[in-house]
């Protein structure tokens, strides 16, 4: 291009030297014409202008497969001097979704802020697409996703069973009410009323917990989106999602994980590296070997067991959350319909009808539970897949749907 226009520029001076007159030669009158022409085609192939950070495409490429989220647009990445209240605000309107939860998060978690921040220009499209700064940074990515998922489920979960609690409540008013009714006329001892009275009292202590469950799930919600203010009010979805028809089947997990993990990856790079640097010999030099191919099968190892762990942490809750959806909820339906025959034909008693029907609404709670603890578990699954780390929760998630279990049963006793 710049022999172009040293030609042109040569070409074009001898028209001021043309006759007093005269017009410039026809030669030179095509080329001043031309020459804007030129110029402006320079321009526009030209690349366009890097951004001030630098840029996240090569990022948003690199985390795009890891990210719990099945939304088409970009891989939302926060930048400096971007506001996304707008997108934030907008995603909020509507009942919050988990992909919603997953990209507000994404977009305004502080924490991850921080981490990505602190590596600046090198997280960005200056530096090699699979730097350490971006790696890490594709784990902050994928642990904020995981996160924000994990806690749009326990709040929807938790709000669902607060419900569910309620209805039990209701219903050992209406036995406890009914109780005082007979006691006061004589048809009822008052160990019979106690007892309706003690199933009032743990029915409503029950529901305070889960309330303050609902309460406190919702906050971390709201911490992990980095929410305040007006923000804070966001509604939530009724129910959590269907259960799937199959569970995943995934023979090959542990060499998928094996090949998606960046610190073994880094590990493999930095072991061969000093493999091929190594030139002493000696006894320094093989224990220096036996560390350096110990620290690559420790982190091998560990992943194949986090592989292993998270899907049979999937497929358990899965079984579970299909037998409390076929078995449990179906059979304790059947028996409170039975239950309320039997009352109509004078065959039993209206508090056996309420106690039932309260042992029903705890067992439809602790299907609700089965189905957080899946998707819990699914989550892990998919941050395991990605490479990283999950951070389990199946273990407390299941002493909770025993709790509910054991009460469930209580009533029917």
């Amino acid at each position: 291009m710049q022999s172009m226009m040293t030609s042109s520029a040569s070409l074009y001076v001898p028209a001021t030297a043309t006759k007093p007159g005269h017009a410039p030669s026809l030669p030179a009158r095509v080329l001043a014409l031309a020459l804007p022409l030129v110029l402006g085609a320079c321009a526009s192939t030209s690349s366009p202008p890097v951004p001030l950070d630098g840029g996240v495409t090569s990022l948003q490429k690199l985390a795009a497969t890891g990210t719990q989220s099945a939304d088409a647009q970009p891989l939302p990445i926060p930048r400096p001097g971007v506001d996304n209240s707008a997108e934030i605000n907008a995603l909020l309107k509507a009942p919050l979704t988990a992909d919603a939860a997953v990209r507000i998060a994404l977009l305004n978690n502080p924490g991850l802020q921080v981490a990505l921040a602190s590596d600046g220009i090198n997280i960005s499209d200056a530096s090699a697409p699979n730097s350490v700064a971006k790696l890490k940074a594709r784990q902050a990515l994928i642990q904020t996703s995981a996160q924000a998922r994990k806690a749009w489920i326990n709040a929807v979960a938790a709000a669902q069973s607060a419900r569910y609690l309620r209805d039990a409540k209701e219903g050992a008013e209406a036995g406890g009410e009914l109780a005082r009714r007979l006691a006061r006329v004589g048809n009822w001892s008052r160990l019979q009323q106690a007892r309706q009275q003690a199933l009032l009292t743990d029915a409503a202590i029950q529901l305070a917990r889960a309330e303050q469950a609902a309460f406190s799930e919702r906050e971390k919600l709201i911490v992990v989106m980095g929410l305040w203010g007006p923000q804070t009010g966001f509604t939530l979805p009724d129910r959590l999602p269907d259960l799937p028809a199959q569970a995943q089947e995934l023979p090959d997990i542990e060499s998928r994980v094996l090949a998606s993990r960046a610190d073994l990856q880094l590990a493999m790079t930095d072991y061969r590296q000093r493999l091929a640097g190594k030139r002493e010999t000696g006894r320094d030099a093989l224990w220096d070997s036996l560390r350096d191919s110990a620290k690559v099968r420790e982190i091998a190892v560990k992943a194949r067991s986090e592989a292993r762990e998270a899907y049979h942490a999937y497929r358990t809750a899965h079984d579970l959350a299909r037998h409390y959806q076929a078995d449990v909820v179906p059979v304790r339906k059947f028996i409170n319909d039975e239950m309320v025959l039997r009352y109509n034909g004078m065959l039993s008693s209206i508090f056996d009808v309420l106690a039932d029907a309260q042992a029903q609404v705890l067992a439809t709670n602790s299907a609700i539970e089965a189905q957080r603890d899946f998707w819990l578990a699914e989550s892990d699954l998919q941050t395991v897949l990605a490479g990283a780390t999950p951070e389990m929760s199946a273990g407390s998630a299941g002493r909770s749907s025993g709790a509910s279990a054991a009460g469930a049963a209580a009533p029917a006793h």
